[in-house]
């Protein structure tokens, strides 16, 4: 299965950052990529690419997991989004048929893209899952962790 080449760009900057991907085969159809981080833990991807607004990305119905991130893909930044990430800042209802993170929405007196600026271009996230795992819902514990090192 050849990747588009958004998919080949995310490949490429993980495959850099320690870790070993792998292409679902029949019936992952919500998955894009599975990885192996450096860790040896295994994450599921979906990469996302923008509405025609440039900085939101829609996603249909899905079950937020603690090991599946949504990557959004714009032509200057990627954002590293873990899943339940996404459902608690999307607009859209819980459950709900679709869900639209929009990173330039006004997110009291910020933009979203603003408040999870922690977010984005962060490829350790998932090269190094576990090491990062407990704080990835909470950007304020996950900046923390960053600046500890």
């Amino acid at each position: 299965m050849a990747l588009t080449p958004t998919q080949q760009q995310v490949a490429d900057r993980l495959k850099a950052a320690g870790a070993s991907l792998f292409v679902p085969l029949v019936g992952a159809n919500d998955i894009d990529l599975a990885v192996r981080g450096a860790d040896g833990q295994y994450i599921e991807l979906r990469i996302l690419e923008p509405d025609a607004s440039g900085r939101a990305f829609t996603m249909g119905r899905f079950r937020p997991k603690p090991y599946v991130f949504f990557l959004c893909v714009t032509a200057n930044e990627t954002w590293v989004i873990p899943s339940n990430i996404f459902e608690r800042f999307s607009a859209g209802v819980p459950g709900g048929p679709t869900h639209t993170l929009n990173f330039d929405q006004d997110d009291m007196g910020e933009t979203l893209g603003e408040r999870l600026r922690i977010y984005r271009d962060r490829w350790m996230l998932i090269a190094e899952f576990r090491k990062y795992r407990s704080t990835l819902s909470d950007p304020v514990a996950l900046q923390m962790m960053l600046a500890m090192g």
